[in-house]
C-alpha cells in the first residue's frame, strides 16, 4: 500500500468513528468479540482447487473471534455478527479470512464508501442525515442501493453456530498444476441457518450470542462447512456489490470445527489483527479495491486502538510500518 492509500484508510476509520463511536482499546467496528480454538481440515477437492497448504487435507489449528457489536458497550446484542478465522499454516505463517452475515458489500470502491458515509453524517442541526442527499446517492448507484436493501432485510442472528457466514470479496485459487479459478468463500453451519427479528434478540442481555455458543461448546464442538462459489465467465471479480448468477457450482472445500473458548494471552497476540488481504502460496487477491484498501483500514485501527503504531503487536511490526 502507498501513502495515498494510507491517507484514504485513516480517513474511512475517522469517519466511521463518527457514525458508532470511538472507544480507546477497541476495534473501529465489531469491538465486542470473544476467541474460540478450533481444527479446520480440507476436504480432497480442495487441494484440486488450490496448492495452499491448509488446503491439502492434514488438520490445521485455527483461531476464531465471533463479534456481535460495532458498540464496545452495547445496550444488547447486536444484529452486526462477524466471524474472523486465522490458520496457523505448518510453515509458520498464518493466514484470515473474516466473514459477515450479509452476502454484498454495500460499495464497490473505497472513494465511493468515503462519499457514502460523509453523505450519511447526521446534520448537527437535526442529529440526522439528510436523506434527500441519501436518496440521491443511491438512485445513482444501482449496486449500491440494492446491497443496502439487501442490509435492511437482514434478520439477527439466533446463535452464532446457525448463522452463514459470507467472506464478500473474490480470491484467485491457482492448484499445483498453475489452473486458476476466481470464487468467493462461504461459511455454512452445521447446525442450519436461523434466525430471528432483531427486537426478538433485543430482549436478551448482550453477552447472549456468546454465552449461547460457549454453552454449545460445553456439550459438542461447533461445525460450519468451508464453500467456494466458483466465478463463471463475466462474473466480476471487482466489485464485492456485485451478485453473481444464480446456480454458480460450489464446491465444499473443508471443515471447520470449533472446539474451546480462549483468550489473547493464550494465544499470545494481544492486539491480534485479522487481515484478509494476508493469502498465502496458492490463494491470491483478486483486483477488488474495497479488499486491497482493508489492510490499511485495519492497521489505521490497530494504530487507533493500540496508542500508535509503537503500541502494535510483534507479529504485525514484522510485516514493517507503513510510516516508516
Amino acid at each position: 500500500m502507498n501513502s495515498q492509500q494510507y491517507r484514504l484508510a485513516s480517513q474511512l476509520v475517522d469517519l466511521l468513528h463518527q457514525h458508532i463511536g470511538f472507544y480507546p482499546g477497541h476495534r473501529s467496528v465489531h469491538a465486542q468479540g470473544r476467541y474460540y480454538v478450533g481444527v479446520f481440515t480440507a476436504t480432497p477437492e480442495a487441494r484440486r482447487i488450490s496448492r495452499a497448504s491448509h488446503f491439502q487435507g492434514q488438520p490445521v489449528p485455527v483461531t476464531i473471534r465471533h463479534s456481535n457489536s460495532p458498540l464496545a458497550n452495547p445496550v444488547g446484542p447486536a444484529d452486526s455478527v462477524s466471524m474472523a478465522v486465522r490458520f496457523y499454516l505448518p510453515d509458520g505463517t498464518a493466514t484470515d479470512l473474516i466473514a459477515l452475515p450479509i452476502t454484498l458489500f454495500f460499495t464497490r470502491t473505497p472513494e465511493e464508501t468515503l462519499e457514502l458515509l460523509k453523505i450519511a453524517l447526521p446534520d448537527p442541526s437535526t442529529g440526522k442525515p439528510d436523506m434527500e442527499k441519501v436518496g440521491q446517492f443511491l438512485a445513482e448507484r444501482p449496486s449500491v442501493m440494492r446491497a443496502v436493501g439487501l442490509r435492511k432485510q437482514l434478520p439477527a442472528a439466533v446463535s452464532f453456530a446457525r448463522t452463514a457466514y459470507h467472506a464478500l470479496h473474490a480470491f484467485r485459487f491457482v492448484n499445483e498444476a498453475g489452473d486458476a479459478v476466481y470464487a468467493r468463500y462461504h461459511w455454512e453451519p452445521d447446525a442450519g441457518v436461523a434466525t430471528q427479528t432483531l427486537e426478538e434478540l433485543h430482549k436478551e442481555k448482550p453477552s447472549y450470542l456468546f454465552e449461547e455458543l460457549e454453552e454449545r461448546l460445553s456439550q459438542a464442538p461447533v461445525g460450519f462447512k468451508l464453500v467456494l462459489e466458483l466465478a463463471g465467465d463475466g462474473d466480476p471479480t471487482d466489485d464485492p456489490s456485485a451478485p453473481w448468477p444464480e446456480g454458480r457450482p460450489r464446491v465444499t472445500v473443508g471443515r471447520l470445527e470449533i472446539t474451546r473458548p480462549t483468550t489473547l494471552e493464550e494465544i499470545g497476540d494481544p492486539v491480534m489483527m485479522h487481515d484478509p488481504t494476508r493469502v498465502t502460496d496458492g490463494i491470491e487477491l483478486s483486483d477488488d479495491p474495497i479488499l486491497a484498501a482493508r489492510r490499511g483500514i485495519y492497521e489505521v485501527s490497530v494504530a487507533h486502538r493500540t496508542g500508535g503504531w509503537k503500541g502494535r503487536s510483534a507479529s504485525l511490526q514484522r510485516g514493517g510500518c507503513p510510516f516508516g
